[in-house]
């Protein structure tokens, strides 16, 4: 889309309420259901997102999920670059949205906002700021979870609070089932606080910084399951990190090593279990009605669903159509 074109739109776009013009910042999933809650009410002026990356086997480049919803809803959108933002008017904006955008906002782009920059966040801040707030609470077993809508300052997520709203988890829930109700969560709070916000009706009220949790970035090494760990340390693992890093195994299949992604287990009721399985050892595979199975520190486990390095992701029950279980070892 060429500058002309973006702008052109941009000038004849028709919002759906009448609200100060604004520019949402976003590149995440989480951003994508923010941004869709909010079309139901306001639209954007310009929405910027960062560039699309090279992924996948063949690294092709494909566009972020945020610059394919604009490009469906017809929405103004560039990419963060240097010479786009330099092309950008920001003084034409009162406001800022960001939702999971990937980038710290230089400060100095916070003069060009009259009514500030705006964050939603997903979690109750001031718990679990940072860059990884959905996982955590998955990993930690929280029961509960959120959204806050506050005010950007110099600090990472330690701004002030405009507005929050709770949801429960559930006890089986993954990461992408959470990422979309939390985005879907923000993305009303948004629409049913920002007209008061802009109003002057809402002040917003300061962390309490002596309550603040910060999360830190995932690795891939973050998804390795560890025999010493309990089930519900694996399960939790494993529904949390089901996009990025993805749990799994490091093994020896017919002497390679190999990596061996794990996607879903089922805890094994022992009682019901015949008596030469009980006396596997812990860390040794092993067959129950033609699945995979897996005993671990405090647990018999199956292996419902799985992924063999380079190879694709399948249930248990094909996997030992190709493989013996004695060809597979734990490292």
């Amino acid at each position: 889309m060429t500058e002309d074109n973006l702008f052109s739109l941009t000038r004849s776009m028709t919002k759906k309420l009448h609200i100060s013009k604004f520019c949402f910042f976003a590149s995440s999933d989480f951003g994508c259901w923010t941004l869709k809650t909010i079309l139901k009410k306001y639209k954007p002026e310009l929405i910027l997102t960062l560039p699309a990356k090279p992924s996948g086997r063949g690294l092709k480049i494909e566009l972020n999920v945020i610059f394919s919803l604009a490009m469906q809803e017809k929405l103004p959108v560039l990419e963060w670059t240097p010479s786009n933002i330099e092309a950008i008017d920001l003084n034409v904006f009162s406001f800022g949205v960001v939702a999971g955008f990937g980038k710290i906002i230089p400060k100095e782009f916070f003069a060009y906002f009259k009514k500030g920059i705006l964050n939603l966040h997903p979690s109750l801040l001031p718990k679990y700021r940072g860059a990884n707030p959905i996982q955590e609470p998955i990993l930690n077993g929280d029961k509960k979870t959120g959204a806050s809508l506050f005010l950007i300052d110099e600090g990472i997520d330690t701004g002030p609070i405009i507005a929050q709203k709770e949801i429960t988890i559930p006890n089986n829930e993954t990461i992408k089932n959470l990422e979309m109700k939390l985005g879907q969560l923000a993305g009303n709070l948004f629409n049913e606080n920002i007209e008061q916000y802009l109003s002057g009706e809402i002040t917003p009220i300061p962390q309490d910084n002596s309550k603040a949790t910060n999360t830190k970035k995932v690795s891939k090494s973050d998804g390795l399951l560890k025999i010493e760990e309990d089930f519900e340390i694996w399960d939790r693992k494993i529904r949390a990190f089901q996009e990025f890093p993805t749990s799994f195994l490091k093994i020896k299949l017919r002497n390679e090593e190999k990596f061996l992604k794990i996607f879903e287990i089922e805890k094994l009721d022992e009682k019901q279990l015949p008596k030469e399985i009980k006396r596997v050892g812990i860390g040794y595979f092993f067959p129950l009605r033609n699945e995979l199975c897996l005993r671990i520190s405090d647990s018999f486990i199956k292996i419902k669903e799985l992924q063999l390095q380079d190879k694709r992701r399948i249930t248990s029950k094909e996997f030992l159509n190709g493989y013996s279980v004695n060809s597979i070892k734990l490292i």
